[in-house]
Order: C-alpha cells, then structure tokens, then sequence
C-alpha cells in the first residue's frame, strides 16, 4: 500500500504485527548522484510491502484492516492489494547470474561451478556472500586487467575496501609478495577471510577492518610500505582517501583506482594530480572508467 511519509512509522508497526519477518518500506527518491549513490528523499507516498504467512484468510484480512483503520493518520490509506508470493531462496537464486569469468590471465570461478584450467591460467575460487565483487560488475573486471597488466611479481600491494577479497586474491595469483587488504564493513572482511582460506593463500594476504588515516587496523605507519594501492570505491570515497594513498605508496608505486563513471573522472583526475600522482593510463567499460597513476620518484 502507498503511505505519506508522516504515517510510514504507524502503519509499519501494525503492518510488523501481521507479518513476522518484517516490512519494506520503499520512499520516493531522487537521485542526485547515480556515481556515488547520492539521493533526496521526495515528500511523496511511501509503498509498504510485507508477506504474510498463507493462507491470510477473509478474517485476518479484516483484523488488519480493523486495526489500520484505528491509526490517527494524516491521510486516508490507499487500497490493500494481496498477492500470492512464491518462496524463493536468494542466497542461492543470485548464484545463476555468477559464472565462470575470464580477464586477461585471471580466472574467476564461483565456489559452486567447475572450471576446466588451461595452461597459464590463474585461477581464483570465489564465493562472495554479501560482499561487493564478483568480477561481474564493469569496475571490478577493469581493476583486474589492470592489476594482470601493471602487477609485478615480488610487489608489496594494499587493497582499500576489498570487498570479497577478489582483487587481492588476484595480486596473490600474480605473484605478489605481500597483500594488505582492508574494507571498512566487518561482514566484507568475514567473507573476504573465507575466501583467502579458500584459495591457500593466508600466508599472503593479511586483513584488517579499517580503512587508511586514523582507521588504520595496524601497529606502525602506512607510510611509503605500498608498491600498489587498488581501490575500487567510489569517486567520493577514492577522492578523499587519495592523499592517504599517496603517502602509502613508495617512489613509482601505483594507484589503481576505479569505482567512478566518466562524468566524475574529471574530478578524480584533478584529486590524483592534486595528492601528487601522475596519470598514465585508463581504461574504460561502458560508462565506467580505470584511471592509473604513478608516485614520482624522489
């Protein structure tokens, strides 16, 4: 049903009575900033779903309508509409849209597919959760190609927000001496441990929730101990964090940065000079772009 926003608490509540799990409350947004997910809420009806447990006969419905009718609201309601919903298991009905995925060197194989390796193919296993990084969004692929082309073997590499740990996996596979990895949401840090457990790699990788600046997780500075930053954030995110990571990159490191669509790679172009880097590369996918750029040596 659609509700004013004063009267989306009220009628949530009474909704939340009748429907255990919990009610959707979907408001009227306009995006502002579709790069960094900035939006507005508009004073417009909100529409509530929820899901009852079958079968909702002719007497609940009434209940319901009964105790919703007794709310002091700003406006009447609209109309309750009933549908049938058939049960779906979502942890496992998204794994259909996870396939095996190839760039460049790099093999990306979900957890639960087979894969059949050729010869210098470097497989990743991967299964990750709720964790952002499946190699199937546009940025996540062109951080890989990036990291395939620009990694050498023996580098010291910090991964901000990993998400489900892919692009340090990948640095793993290609020879990377050392792999940082830190995201500041607990749950991506979880899967993404899992994941370096999965492929043999714990004597590599070392993950920490935190992020660069006074959230870093470990003793000492950060200070020039990077020979590669990636970070596949947002422009927001990379542009305020781009100082943090010049000051962690040694002389002729590299920052590789996605997570940004065209329109704000003007802005990041400007951050990166600005923090000290030199542009030497992008790459794009569709409407989103890679940008590389370099420490000059002292």
């Amino acid at each position: 049903m659609h509700v004013w926003p004063v009267d989306v608490d009220a009628v949530a509540d009474v909704l939340g009575e009748f429907a255990p799990d919990g009610v959707s409350i979907e408001p009227v947004i306009r995006t502002l900033d579709h790069d960094n997910f900035v939006y507005e809420y508009l004073d417009a009806p909100s529409l509530l779903r929820s899901c009852v447990a079958a079968p909702f006969d002719a007497m609940s419905r009434r209940a319901l309508r009964r105790r919703l009718t007794a709310l002091s609201l700003s406006a009447p309601l609209g109309r309750l509409r009933y549908a049938d919903v058939r049960t779906t298991d979502w942890s496992d009905e998204w794994k259909r849209f996870f396939h095996v995925l190839r760039v460049g060197r790099l093999v990306v194989r979900p957890s639960w597919e087979e894969v059949e390796a050729a010869p210098g193919d470097l497989v990743i296993d991967l299964d990750p959760g709720a964790a952002f990084g499946t190699g199937q969004h546009e940025t996540t692929r062109l951080c890989l190609a990036a990291l395939d082309t620009y990694l050498r073997p023996g580098m010291h590499i910090l991964d901000v927000g990993t998400g489900s740990g892919i692009l340090s996996l990948a640095a793993a596979r290609l020879g990377a001496a050392t792999i940082r990895a830190i995201d500041i949401d607990a749950e991506a840090v979880k899967v993404a441990r899992e994941n370096v457990r999965r492929n043999g790699v714990e004597n590599l990788v070392v993950l920490a929730t935190g992020s660069l600046g006074p959230d870093w997780p470990w003793p000492g500075s950060a200070a020039a101990t990077a020979d590669l930053v990636v970070a596949n954030i947002s422009s927001n995110a990379a542009i305020a964090l781009l100082p943090a990571c010049a000051e962690t990159l040694r002389p002729d490191g590299l920052w590789i940065g996605s997570g940004f669509i065209e329109s704000a790679y003007g802005t990041v172009v400007a951050a990166v000079r600005a923090a000290g880097l030199r542009p030497i590369a992008t790459t794009a996918d569709g409407d989103w772009r890679c940008l590389i750029a370099m420490k000059a040596a002292h």
